[in-house]
């Protein structure tokens, strides 16, 4: 019996088809964009940014005093349910303590993102007072120190409770090496997982960066169009255009260097 001829798959075509198709795409897109922009003009609908920024600087210090509470009450309860999953582990069985570690990657991933999601937001609400014509005219410096003084707070805050996070698991965990302080712990903490464990931040490492990699030329689009109708300026095209070089340079040196260091090896 003659085995069966896969059919070669061209590429080039494909690639042809997918840049005609996100043509196609772009042009009924920007079409619609368009019309529904001038539309907008015709019956005097439109986004004042300057409305829109006014609005947050009028509760800057507010906003930032909400989510300092938020990320103390979050933080705290998630560090007071990880201390509960790692006390459980010392007279855990087996079984028992596959389902806790579990249990204790979940939470601890939780209270990681929560702490990032609260610094982000505490810069993204900061920026919309961060201007010098808006500290210096009408007696707004007061209202901005008190932001920034709330600020500085929230992030204070959120760096302990990283270094108490990192903490517990090593109680935990006594094999775990590293000083959360330093500014080498990524490199420390590494060297002192197993190979499982590598495998698992390798493998979401390659992750987070596909996952880069897709989202920054959405991101970089938005930005554009941003701009194209809403006169946000160039400063944030070129951001996203600097992060996605950074990222793609980084790959493609990080592969190269491990290519030749396993080289030189054999």
């Amino acid at each position: 019996m003659k085995a069966k001829k896969t059919k070669k798959t061209n590429s080039y075509k494909n690639g042809l088809k997918i840049i005609a198709v996100a043509m196609v795409i772009g042009g009924v897109a920007g079409g619609i964009s368009g019309g529904l922009y001038e539309a907008a003009k015709a019956y005097g609908i439109g986004i004042d940014m300057a409305e829109i920024t006014a609005l947050f600087q009028s509760v800057l210090a507010p906003l930032q005093a909400i989510i300092f509470a938020a990320s103390v009450i979050l933080g705290e309860t998630s560090h007071r349910r990880l201390k509960a999953i790692c006390e459980k582990q010392q007279t855990a069985e087996d079984e028992e303590c596959d389902r806790l570690e579990y249990e204790e990657e979940k939470e601890g991933a939780f209270g990681m993102n929560t702490s990032v999601v609260s610094q982000v937001l505490c810069i993204l609400f900061l920026t919309f007072g961060y201007s010098m014509k808006y500290i210096t005219g009408g007696g707004h410096a007061f209202r901005f120190l008190a932001a920034c003084t709330i600020f500085i707070a929230c992030f204070v805050y959120e760096y302990f409770w990283q270094i108490r996070y990192v903490k517990l698991i090593q109680k935990t965990h006594p094999e775990k090496k590293g000083d959360p302080s330093s500014l080498k712990f990524q490199e420390q903490w590494l060297e002192s997982c197993d190979e499982a464990e590598k495998e698992i931040i390798y493998r979401s490492s390659y992750k987070a960066f596909m996952t880069v990699n897709r989202t920054v030329p959405i991101l970089l689009v938005g930005t554009m169009v941003a701009h194209l109708y809403f006169d946000t300026g160039m400063f944030a095209v070129v951001v996203v255009s600097i992060i996605w070089l950074v990222t793609q340079f980084t790959y493609a040196r990080s592969c190269v260097r491990l290519r030749e260091t396993r080289t030189l090896v054999r």
